[in-house]
């Protein structure tokens, strides 16, 4: 299970590292993250106590997939990387959204 708390704290403390993770190259998760979140700029992260326990949501799509859970493993990874490159912080609750960087990189990818 992932900890709400914890990505909270990732994307609260991200401004240490940022301008070094920034220069590494996105990976395809991480753009259709970005890609997903361009218009309204908000994350979700959901969780049920089973499987496939904890996933992304992004402009009502949720990135998950019941039949293999490394499916949703793989966007919460790219959204963890993307909290570390200072696109996204935390808004309240399961809410998350893109900062103004975010937005930018976000809508060059969408174009």
């Amino acid at each position: 299970m992932i900890d709400i708390a914890s990505l909270i704290t990732l994307c609260q403390t991200a401004s240490k590292s940022i301008e070094s993770y920034k220069k590494k190259k996105l990976s395809d998760a991480e753009k259709e993250l970005l890609i997903a979140a361009s218009q309204q700029g908000t994350f979700h992260i959901l969780h049920v106590n089973e499987i496939p326990g904890t996933w992304v949501r992004a402009k009502g799509r949720d990135f998950l997939d019941t039949d293999d859970p490394a499916f949703a493993a793989r966007y919460l990874e790219a959204f963890r990387n993307l909290c570390e490159r200072g696109y996204i912080v935390h808004e309240s609750g399961v809410l998350f959204k893109l900062t103004g960087t975010g937005f930018k990189k976000a809508r060059e990818l969408a174009a």
